[in-house]
């Protein structure tokens, strides 16, 4: 749980993942919410700020779309990212504002071209740069920084993420709470 500061506006949320690629997003506010969720074949939302009462079911690509602007997977890409049919290349190490960075391009099967940048001292994720899934952003070249890694039982969690749109940034996300390995009934991702 944590906030969003989507330009200038600051949201509360909440977030539930569990493993291979369910996830539950939730913006409480003034008594009301929206949700979306993926239970790894169909998504759902639903935006009681807009008076909908009724989740809107979302399958194939829409689905997809969804999960992949909310990046879903729990597990890094690049775990047996082979197998996955998916290609990681070491570009090589690349400064960026001072500091070097392991540069690793990664092709996923479907086409899609990502660049991970790891810190060269602590192989610490530090940015990821891709075209946006979002269909308002239209393909726009995000940059996502993340930072402000802390251990939670035994896994450096990022609690910072900014995302940069040319240049600009449209979204801070800072988490204030994460838990790992909590039990999570299913029926949660369920409309």
């Amino acid at each position: 749980s944590g906030e969003y500061d989507y330009g200038g506006i600051v949201f509360p949320f909440n977030t539930y993942a569990k493993a291979p690629e369910q996830y539950k997003f939730v913006v409480p506010l003034g008594g009301k919410h929206y949700a979306q969720a993926f239970d790894g074949t169909k998504g759902w939302k639903i935006d009681a700020f807009k008076n909908e009462t009724v989740p809107t079911i979302l399958t194939g690509k829409a689905a997809l779309a969804m999960a992949n602007e909310s990046d879903v997977e729990l597990e890094t890409p690049f775990v047996d990212y082979r197998q996955k049919g998916h290609q990681a290349v070491l570009v090589g190490k690349d400064s960026v504002q001072g500091k070097w960075y392991f540069n690793i391009k990664f092709t996923r099967k479907n086409g899609g071209i990502e660049n991970y940048f790891f810190d060269e001292q602590t192989f610490a994720l530090v940015i990821k740069t891709s075209p946006a899934t979002n269909v308002e952003l239209g393909g726009t070249h995000l940059n996502i920084t993340s930072g402000d890694y802390r251990d939670v039982e035994g896994i450096k969690i990022p609690f910072k993420t900014v995302c940069e749109a040319n240049g600009q940034m449209i979204l801070t996300i800072t988490i204030s709470k994460a838990a790992v390995n909590t039990p999570i009934d299913d029926k949660i991702f369920q409309p």
